[in-house]
């Protein structure tokens, strides 16, 4: 039996754009479990102190934008209080901006059911479309600093007249 030598490695491996996609995969996973599951304190940790948030309509208008991760997440909160909710994404598209930077792009669907004394709220908010967003590495992981949600589709079902 020959034995065969193995090279030496004197330098630590460091992580491939294939590791980082797959970090930012897992991360974005975890961002819609979170909010469907209303883990708050994990939901927020997964963005910048100061991300620019923008959300749009179906018509490309401005609905709403966000400076603080703070601010984002009581109003997800808050819209989301009582009801039942699941959001996915799939079919990403993801590119490697440089080592500590990814630019994201991911295909959208969230069903949100509102309880029938939801206060000023539909009783049922179905939506596609596109997040475009920038991750960027820090010592907390992969974290979102720049999302735009692109909406194509947003059916909201009112609630029923008493």
């Amino acid at each position: 039996m020959t034995e065969i030598n193995m090279p030496t490695v004197s330098s630590p491996i460091t992580p491939t754009y294939a590791h980082d996609a797959d970090q930012v995969r897992l991360a974005k996973a975890r961002y819609c479990r979170y909010l469907d599951t209303r883990q708050w304190a994990a939901f927020s940790d997964l963005f910048v102190p100061t991300p620019d948030i923008r959300i749009f309509g179906e018509s490309n208008e401005l609905l709403v934008s966000f400076s603080t991760r703070e601010a984002f997440v009581e109003a997800a909160r808050d819209y989301l209080e009582g009801a039942r909710s699941i959001h996915q994404v799939h079919n990403d598209e993801l590119t490697r901006v440089s080592q500590c930077e990814v630019g994201a792009i991911w295909s959208m669907e969230d069903l949100i059911l509102f309880p029938a004394d939801a206060s000023g709220r539909p009783a049922r908010h179905h939506g596609y479309g596109h997040y475009h967003e920038t991750w960027v590495r820090d010592d907390a992981g992969w974290r979102i600093s720049k999302m735009e949600l692109r909406r194509t589709i947003l059916q909201i079902t009112p609630q029923a007249a008493a």
